[in-house]
């Protein structure tokens, strides 16, 4: 196992680092969904989650960058996701500022966070479907992950093609939340806040591959990995009032 880490130990550390973070709010968001007090995302510990955490992807959207033509750009945008999450939530803890954009962040975090996720996913979905080499930066490690037996769920169905059904449910969920009618709508929250914990459940298992498994981490699957912990970090206190809604009938 060490021997594997040591393959590539920059972004096998980002790993190990994005892992623990992934484990931690999975586990996090379970117990504050179920408790009765709200979740506060204006102050307090949980409110720093989403910034702290967020700055976990910026290392591999950086190392993305170092390429060139389409995925430069997917990288980039992937960057300009990762840094309103890191500095609005922060500017909604100083109360720096009255906009409906960050006074309700976490509501429109998840749409946004869903454009990352798609954008990636669909990526990854292109390079298992077509066999086509990863584009990586000077870190490396994509190809070696792509090319593994663990980029093909059951030997069928690509992990990228997963994903990017997966944020296309998260996006109508989130839909059917804000726009449906009354009668759907706690359902739909719930349903977004489900595949969110299922989301960063897979992901930990597949981050938990790349470092100790494979022995390479590509930087696009830390990427996908931190969308999701966004996601679920944005749902979880939506989540939570509707249990509380429920508890109440």
């Amino acid at each position: 196992m060490i021997d594997k880490f040591m393959q590539h130990p920059a972004g096998n550390t980002l790993a190990v680092l994005v892992l623990i973070a992934l484990i931690i709010i999975w586990f996090t968001s379970l117990i504050l969904t179920l408790r009765d007090a709200p979740v506060r995302t204006d102050k307090g510990w949980f409110a720093w989650l989403l910034p702290v955490s967020t700055v976990l992807g910026i290392p591999a959207t950086l190392d993305l960058l170092q390429t060139g033509g389409m995925t430069f750009l997917f990288a980039a945008i992937t960057l300009v996701i990762f840094v309103l999450n890191i500095v609005i939530p922060i500017l909604r803890m100083r109360e720096r500022s009255s906009h409906p954009l960050v006074t309700d962040w976490y509501k429109w975090a998840i749409p946004i966070a869903v454009v990352g996720g798609l954008i990636v996913s669909g990526y990854l979905t292109f390079v298992e479907s077509t066999g086509t080499p990863p584009v990586c930066g000077p870190t490396g490690g994509c190809e070696e992950v792509q090319s593994s037996k663990y980029a093909i769920l059951f030997g069928v169905l690509p992990v990228g093609l997963l994903g990017f059904i997966g944020n296309i449910a998260i996006l109508v969920s989130w839909l059917a939340w804000q726009f449906g009618p009354a009668n759907i709508r706690k359902l739909a929250v719930l349903a977004m806040w489900g595949m969110c914990v299922f989301g960063v459940l897979f992901s930990i298992y597949l981050t938990f591959l790349e470092p100790f498994v494979i022995g390479a981490t590509c930087m696009w699957c830390i990427c996908s990995a931190v969308i999701m912990i966004i996601l679920l970090l944005a749902s979880t206190p939506f989540a939570q009032q509707a249990f509380a809604i429920a508890d109440d009938e």
